[in-house]
């Protein structure tokens, strides 16, 4: 039997040629889609539920890809820092997908898992339910602020004779990735240390 012409469809084949459209810099266009998959747009519908769909899909292709490893026994900082490092890691390379994802609610399973697991780290860590979630949106919320600035140039300031103390500090600071990396780390052992100091008070009777 001959082999097909097209790769068969499936929900992750299409949003691995979205991911790649989108990270080349284009729109996401069902049309433009369609034709370098080397499919009519009508295809597409029968495994994803129009644009959106296909932002969801493209989520839960990368949630796949991007799991994280175990955080068992881990103490609770260690378990938050592991999972948001894996966020970030998929955020980060892939910023322009991110922009997408940012518009459609979350909903695949695997990422509702890897959030859950955030919240029972924080849990651990005696942070209160009541700011459990909002905890989880700043970490969040960073790590995909952390992932759109590896857009920016390899230094983001321009030297500037008017402020030499900062053209030192220019000098001695990392650029491109791993300025990014050092900028993901830092921002995170601050949230976290704040989200124990508020633990800890939250512990203590009569003390909110």
């Amino acid at each position: 039997m001959a082999r097909p012409k097209v790769a068969l469809l499936s929900r992750d084949v299409i949003a691995r040629k979205a991911i790649d459209i989108v990270e080349s810099g284009r729109d996401l266009q069902i049309v433009t889609l369609a034709r370098e998959l080397g499919v009519s747009p009508s295809s597409l519908y029968h495994h994803v539920d129009g644009r959106d769909g296909i932002i969801h899909a493209m989520r839960e292709s990368l949630s796949t890809e991007y799991a994280p490893p175990s955080v068992a026994g881990l103490p609770w900082q260690e378990q938050v820092r592991v999972l948001i490092n894996t966020l970030w890691r998929l955020y980060s390379d892939h910023p322009r997908t991110l922009q997408l994802l940012l518009t459609v609610i979350i909903e695949e399973p695997e990422t509702l898992e890897l959030y859950g697991d955030i919240a029972a780290a924080l849990r651990l860590g005696g942070v209160p339910d009541d700011e459990l979630l909002v905890t989880i949106e700043t970490l969040d919320a960073f790590a995909f602020g952390s992932a759109l600035d590896a857009l920016s140039p390899e230094s983001i300031f321009a030297r500037n004779k008017l402020h030499p103390s900062l053209d030192a500090l220019i000098d001695k600071h990392p650029t491109g990735k791993a300025r990014n990396e050092q900028l993901f780390t830092h921002g995170v052992d601050l949230i976290l240390t704040s989200v124990e100091l508020r633990a800890e008070r939250a512990r203590i009777p009569g003390d909110h």
